[in-house]
């Protein structure tokens, strides 16, 4: 059974009230069909350049290039993907403000760039409310805590907890994005354990170096942790989301483990470019990319990908926007994460 995060049990009401109260203006920024125009109906008459904020090959990226042929074919337009990565996302949100009109422009990040930066950087090259039309959240991306099991021989987050604060030892523990990072550091704040982050540029670089046992403890991306944990050379020992997850369903949360509240998941989301995209195309792309990953085969693809579906619409995004710009901006804050 799909186990869904529990804001999907939000009313659409519900969703835009919340976005709204935080001064999102909401009405201004959804995608709205023209009046007798309807999606069915609609064909592009420009490409589609969609720019990804992480590199080939990861979760970003995948759903990227699924969406993209999703467009490709209603639209009747080539899409065209782009991976810009670096500075957490804004390198690509940046590329996408400015980019040229000769194509409709298309950001694939997540909370990194539309939550976390807004209190990691002083100041960014764009405004994530301002410069965007928010089209959809496409999936949810929970955390999976890994050790390597010849390093760390406890099983258990409370045997972890009681070995990992024996003696007042310091602890390592690894990131390799926004998310991974905020995730490591609520648990440390949260269990009061002594422990330091050794960041990384990619997941891949991040899991080597669990597996060599150069640290202690990663908050990892499911599309990464997955094989790793199904081969058996690291064990996964609790999640990062506030329910278990399907592709890990005996492994428990870190919440239901004596942390009540703790709920740290990315989430990969898509904005048109409102310079460069009016209003009438971003409402059929929302809803191409709603059908797309609502189907069968949208769905059956996030799973194998280890990503947890959620629902797909602009106000869902806002409504994820909002919260957790506010609840992990003060994470930020607690943690000095932020850019001197």
């Amino acid at each position: 059974m799909q186990i869904l995060n529990h804001e999907s049990r939000l009313s659409r009401r519900e969703l835009l009230r919340s976005a709204g109260a935080m001064g999102l203006g909401m009405a201004a920024g959804l995608p709205t069909l023209a009046q007798g125009v309807g999606a069915a109906d609609f064909k592009l008459d420009k490409q589609v350049r969609i720019i990804v904020a992480y590199g080939a090959g990861g979760a970003s990226d995948a759903i990227a290039r699924y969406v993209g042929d999703a467009i490709a074919h209603r639209g009747g337009k080539p899409v065209i993907v782009e991976n810009r990565p670096g500075a957490d996302g804004n390198i690509a949100a940046e590329a996408v403000v400015r980019a040229p009109t000769d194509a409709y422009n298309l950001l694939v990040s997540g909370s990194s760039t539309h939550a976390a930066n807004a209190t990691i950087y002083k100041k960014l090259a764009y405004d994530p409310d301002k410069d965007f039309t928010p089209l959809a959240t496409m999936a949810n991306t929970p955390y999976a805590m890994l050790v390597n099991p010849k390093r760390i021989a406890q099983t258990t987050v409370t045997d972890f907890l009681a070995w990992a604060r024996k003696d007042g030892q310091t602890l390592s523990f690894a990131s390799a994005n926004v998310g991974g990072r905020i995730a490591g550091e609520r648990f440390k704040q949260l269990t009061k354990i002594n422990a330091v982050n050794v960041p990384y540029k990619s997941s891949a670089q991040a899991m080597t170096d669990l597996i060599g046992g150069q640290f202690d403890y990663y908050f990892c991306d499911m599309l990464t942790a997955l094989p790793q944990i199904k081969a058996g050379t690291v064990r996964a020992l609790a999640l990062s989301s506030s329910e278990r997850i399907a592709s890990l369903p005996d492994v428990p949360t870190v919440a239901e483990l004596g942390y009540p509240g703790f709920d740290v998941s990315s989430w990969i989301a898509i904005w048109s470019a409102k310079a460069t995209t009016p209003q009438p195309v971003s409402a059929a792309l929302s809803r191409w990319i709603g059908e797309a990953l609502e189907s069968p085969a949208g769905q059956d693809f996030l799973l194998k990908k280890g990503l947890v579906p959620t629902p797909v619409s602009p106000e869902h995004l806002l409504h994820l926007q909002a919260r957790d710009t506010r609840d992990w901006g003060k994470i930020i804050i607690d943690a000095g994460m932020q850019q001197p």
